[in-house]
């Protein structure tokens, strides 16, 4: 056989190869699931399942974070004259509302500069690195840095943790037959808006593969309703609030009449039409 064959055989091996070895890397884009989730009056949290495909010996990160383009603002309280006040008043920026972790592993397996370069920290230190603190003054705002800063995006972290918008759950990916999935628990007071799961697939301290899924979070019914006029209607919104209050003080007003009736056996209190003068 001559040399031309051998190397036109060996090219077309190569290439078949190649060819099969293309959908076995392309399977392992994540399936994230719902797609869209809609949020009602009765809405209570929702199960986000992530699953796909892993190589053998390789361990599995999950990240689920929302934009952080939202501004909150955080006041600090203290004794001015012997009262409890606001004494500082700051606004907080670059920090998403939503921020969790779920690994196949503990996340301190990995290289720390490998933990903050993709955000799998257990402190959350990307957070603190990408928040912006600046503190209302007179003079305008001012930007706070080191510890006083630090101060702040601690105190909103530690806000976001307790209601379950953060969190870090390592251990909780399974890994079986060269697939993985993981359910996450997403808390009621999830925000409003356009969220992304990523996936990094990691052996070695070697990331091998990350992709990222979007997924909606909508708001639906009367909740959409009330949204919309809240950013577009603000007169009408807020006479809907005063009309709803209305409604409910008067509802327990005739509530504990009704309570007091049973328990006097209808005699109410008040003057007596009978009375004798």
């Amino acid at each position: 056989m001559s040399n031309t064959k051998k190397a036109c055989l060996l090219i077309t091996a190569l290439i078949f190869v190649l060819i099969c070895a293309i959908p076995a890397f392309g399977n392992t884009a994540p399936t994230v699931s719902p797609k869209q989730i809609n949020i009602g009056l009765n809405f209570k949290g929702a199960d986000l399942t992530v699953s796909g495909n892993v190589p053998e010996g390789a361990d599995v990160y999950i990240k689920v974070v929302s934009p952080n383009d939202s501004v909150l603002e955080l006041n600090k309280k203290g004794r001015v004259g012997g009262m409890w006040m606001n004494v500082e008043n700051t606004e907080v920026s670059n920090v998403p509302k939503l921020y969790q972790i779920v690994a196949s592993q503990k996340v301190t397996e990995l290289p720390r500069e490998l933990q903050e370069q993709l955000g799998l920290t257990r402190d959350f230190e990307l957070i603190y690195q990408n928040a912006l603190v600046e503190k209302k003054s007179d003079k305008g705002n001012i930007q706070l840095s080191g510890q006083e800063a630090k101060t702040f995006v601690s105190s909103l972290i530690g806000i976001y943790q307790k209601s379950g918008l953060y969190a870090v759950k390592e251990d909780a990916v399974k890994i079986e037959n060269g697939k993985y999935q993981a359910t996450i628990k997403l808390p009621p007071n999830l925000p409003q808006e356009t969220c992304k799961v990523t996936v990094y697939i990691i052996k070695g301290g070697n990331v091998l593969e990350s992709s990222t899924v979007p997924f909606e979070v909508n708001p639906v019914g009367i909740t959409n309703w009330l949204n919309r006029e809240a950013i577009f209607d603000g007169p009408t919104y807020g006479m809907i609030a005063v009309l709803i209050a209305l409604f409910f003080g008067t509802g327990i007003a005739f509530l504990f009449g009704y309570i007091e009736k049973i328990i006097t056996g209808g005699k109410g209190g008040g003057f007596d039409a009978s009375a004798s003068h």
